[in-house]
């Protein structure tokens, strides 16, 4: 009798360690917490980047000495792609021919003249268009759109204010 209840207990550990095999333990829950999906994750760090390049970009306007302009601040960022600064500094040339005192009458980025001072928090992410919509924290009612792109598995600004943002998709003021 003893020997049949050892023989079953060998019997269901082996079970056990065979229906087992195979599965990856990484991917399991951690103390109630359901694993997230890999949508979510794709436009939590598209729309860090977003924010971070935005609040990065109010900060150096907000220097009083030291700011860097528009065009030499974009040119040093590791957050925007290749065709983001073509396309400013495009901008910017083709401004200043036609009005060589004023240049833009706003900041390209912002698309305005003024902007939140204390910087912008994520009011929307579209995850098939992969367009953020960004809001301020202190003047919820100014809103930019942005355009992200995964270059090298690194999530860049590639639109943004005036910048490779078509007008029908500018945010309003």
């Amino acid at each position: 009798m003893q020997e049949k209840k050892m023989s079953k207990l060998v019997f269901v550990a082996a079970l056990a360690a065979l229906a087992s095999c195979g599965q990856n333990t990484d991917s399991q829950p951690v103390a109630g917490k359901l694993p997230r999906p890999r949508a979510a994750l794709e436009s939590e760090r598209a729309s860090d980047k977003a924010i971070a390049f935005l609040n990065a970009y109010v900060a150096n306007c907000d220097k009083e000495k030291g700011m860097l302009s528009v065009e030499e601040w974009v040119s040093s960022s590791k957050l925007t792609t290749t065709r983001f600064k073509t396309e400013l500094k495009k901008l910017l040339a083709e401004a200043y021919k036609e009005d060589p005192e004023l240049g833009l009458d706003a900041d390209p980025i912002f698309d305005a003249q003024d902007y939140p001072d204390k910087g912008f928090e994520l009011d929307s992410f579209d995850s098939n268009t992969k367009y953020v919509v960004a809001k301020g924290k202190d003047w919820p009612d100014f809103k930019l759109t942005m355009k992200m792109v995964l270059e090298n598995n690194n999530w860049l600004v590639d639109g943004c204010g005036t910048i490779n943002i078509p007008t029908a998709k500018r945010s309003t003021r």
